[in-house]
């Protein structure tokens, strides 16, 4: 059988969870997350965010896109006809967390600055949208199949 990459939708809050269930049925599955820091009486709480809250990206078979189904976790999947653009602008995601010192979910910028790509500094070679807010910069990029993007701050000199 022929497996296809998919977007699973899950219930609400129950990401981690289906990564763990999908692991552990041995489909292969990425969530992106990023660490958030909070400082609760005295105490510094880490916590792992999912990047698309919702969403995980899993390659499988309709045999184990079923199983998935059964778990009572999925509330639908989304075939991706073209992965290699999701799977770049999931690349650029990733990079964008890795680099980013803070992190937005926002709605998809639809050519909302200039398109442009990061020359220099932690970002070189980040590809997306640039938008000025008053004298600070911040990079848009896109997840075209979820209708959703993020933002990260950029330096202007970064930007050529």
């Amino acid at each position: 059988m022929a497996k296809t990459w998919y977007f699973v939708r899950v219930k609400p809050r129950t990401e981690k969870k289906m990564k763990a269930w999908l692991t552990g049925s041995r489909i292969w599955n990425y969530l992106p997350v990023y660490v958030n820091v909070l400082i609760v009486q005295r105490r510094k709480v880490r916590n792992e965010i999912p990047v698309f809250p919702g969403y995980l990206l899993a390659h499988m078979d309709d045999a184990q896109r079923i199983q998935a189904l059964r778990s009572n976790l999925v509330m639908m999947t989304i075939p991706l006809d073209r992965p290699r653009p999701v799977i770049h602008q999931l690349r650029q995601v990733v990079r964008a967390m890795k680099s980013a010192q803070e992190l937005k979910n926002v709605p998809m910028a639809d050519k909302a600055g200039r398109f442009v790509r990061i020359k220099s500094g932690p970002m070189a070679g980040l590809e997306g949208y640039l938008v000025k807010k008053g004298d600070a910069y911040s990079m848009v990029v896109n997840m075209d199949a979820l209708g959703t993007a993020i933002e990260v701050s950029v330096a202007a000199e970064d930007v050529a």
